[in-house]
């Protein structure tokens, strides 16, 4: 099974480092722009996907609905997981760096959806896609926490510690399983705006 991991690409909030979580912003022209960008790429890979899957946030659903246009996989037959929605920030959404620093310097945000909550729900995304679609090559469309933590699931790595990669804007890495276990292959598509 191969699991391609798709993060959408870059929001005005995401330029300004702003917490986004569960706040539906759309991407922006040079979001929309990087997606159909790695769109294009992965076409060109000839990738027979069997099923795309999104969050339900408008701007995971928008890449998901450009990769299927780029690859001929008809729109309506997305499947949207609220599972794959971002991770809450609670009260910290809508600020900027600034603001979390000097509000919040400690780094824990009333109401923030916690790391071992959103690596259970991670492993909750990897078990259904092994019930539902085993044997089968999916895409997910969603954000960049929670595909982190779907990755560290994965593998079995650290979500906090450092030892898996930040998900880019529009990155698309792979999840593959083979003889019970899973193996990753990271993209390099990074922008220097993420935080």
């Amino acid at each position: 099974m191969k699991i391609y991991l798709l993060r959408h690409g870059e929001t005005d909030w995401n330029r300004e480092g702003r917490a986004q979580g569960r706040q539906d912003i759309p991407m922006n022209e040079n979001g929309l722009a990087q997606v159909r960008r790695t769109a294009e790429e992965f076409r060109s890979r000839n990738v027979p996907v069997q099923a795309i899957l999104s969050s339900p946030l408008l701007r995971a659903r928008t890449a998901a609905e450009i990769v299927a246009e780029a690859i001929g996989y008809p729109a309506e037959h997305i499947v949207i997981w609220p599972e794959l929605t971002e991770r809450s920030f609670g009260e910290a959404e809508g600020s900027t760096p600034q603001q979390r620093q000097e509000k919040y310097p400690d780094g824990q945000y009333p109401g923030m959806e916690s790391a071992q909550a959103l690596c259970s729900r991670a492993a909750g995304v990897l078990k259904r896609c092994l019930e539902e679609y085993k044997g089968q090559t999916v895409l997910l469309a969603a954000h960049g926490m929670i595909l982190k933590a779907v990755m560290a699931e994965a593998v079995g790595a650290d979500f906090e510690g450092g030892s898996v990669p930040i998900v880019g804007p529009a990155s698309l890495n792979l999840l593959e399983y083979t003889d019970g276990r899973f193996r990753l292959e990271v993209s390099d598509t990074r922008d220097p705006w993420f935080r």
